[in-house]
């Protein structure tokens, strides 16, 4: 990562937004893909529900109204919610509900929907270095890029949402296991 990338991200985002802003080349494909009727926002918003679910960050009034939209929308924008979930649980961030791990599971059964969804985002936290990538979901990762670049357009909004997290020392929180 460049020296640039430690620099503290524009607007906050204490600690983990230095290790985790946008470079040069995610900042222009999230501008692109939020031109393209909002896609990128849309998709970072049930990431950051689940990062406000663990207190790590709050849901502007925007991000609250697009989340409800979504979930309206047959359970979109909860459904979208699981993968970063999972994600998150498995850095020691949060702990999953009943219902979460049931759909996740569910989600899997669908030809891996639910872990295909979830390497997108493991892969910004491992670019925080707050959760190494697995052999399996590297090799994913890989493939997902191989097609027309869709793991790493998929990983730039998650990115976003985690680059606006409130000032936390997370690394300190994922070992000491307080995820509330």
């Amino acid at each position: 990562m460049s020296a640039g990338a430690y620099e503290s991200a524009a607007g906050g985002g204490g600690a983990i937004g230095r290790r985790l802003r946008l470079s040069g080349p995610e900042q222009f494909w999230y501008v692109l893909e939020c031109i393209g009727f909002g896609m990128g926002y849309l998709t970072k918003v049930p990431t950051k529900k689940a990062l406000s679910e663990a207190s790590l960050t709050a849901l502007t009034g925007g991000e609250r109204f697009w989340y409800v939209v979504e979930c309206i929308a047959f359970g979109a924008g909860y459904f979208a919610k699981i993968p970063a979930k999972k994600a998150l649980s498995e850095a020691g961030l949060v702990t999953r509900t009943g219902a979460e791990s049931f759909w996740y599971v569910l989600q899997n059964i669908a030809f891996g929907s639910g872990y295909f969804a979830k390497v997108p985002i493991r892969k910004a936290l491992s670019d925080a270095s707050l959760l190494p990538m697995t052999d399996a979901a590297q090799f994913w990762y890989v493939l997902q890029c191989i097609a027309f670049g869709s793991g790493y357009f998929a990983k730039v909004p998650q990115k976003k949402a985690l680059s606006e997290l409130d000032n936390i020392d997370l690394r300190r929180r994922a070992t000491t296991g307080s995820v509330n």
